[in-house]
């Protein structure tokens, strides 16, 4: 009967360090999640501070090269306005297409919401892209005018 009860004790150590042993575990492995959360946390928190700034400086620079298209699209027509009729004619619905693609431009920036960074690139491409389109358009007439 004693060696009964001794393999009875051994069983139950063992049964009790195999369930501390995996307690020990279990809150191990709790602490590593959480700290992964806290991690994740923070670079969630660095990657949205990152997107801001990057956010800011692109919509200053957009809208500083809209103002630009602006002022030189009316210079545009204030010598348009003093030109011969030929000259109005040829470059009047050229420089109105191009007016209207800076408002364009300019509601496109002002109304962006972030969906995401694919997204935000796309944006930022297909954006550049336009403005580039603008200011060149731009280029040219001031080069054939004279």
């Amino acid at each position: 009967m004693k060696t009964y009860y001794f393999i009875l004790t051994v069983i139950g150590l063992i049964a009790v360090s195999v369930l501390i042993g995996c307690d020990t575990n279990r809150e191990k492995n709790v602490q590593d999640a959480k700290e992964n959360v806290q991690q994740a946390n923070q670079d969630l928190k660095d990657a949205q501070a990152e997107y801001d700034k990057e956010w800011q400086q692109f919509k200053k620079d957009a809208e500083f090269k809209i103002r630009t298209n602006e002022n030189r699209i009316d210079e545009f027509k204030a010598e348009i306005k003093t030109a011969s009729g030929k000259f109005k004619a040829k470059y009047e619905k050229e420089v109105v297409v191009l007016e209207q693609k800076n408002i364009e431009l300019k509601k496109k920036i002002s109304e962006y919401k972030y969906e995401g960074k694919d997204k935000w690139e796309e944006f930022k491409r297909g954006f550049n892209h336009d403005m580039d389109v603008v200011g060149k358009t731009l280029n040219d007439l001031f080069s054939k005018k004279d």
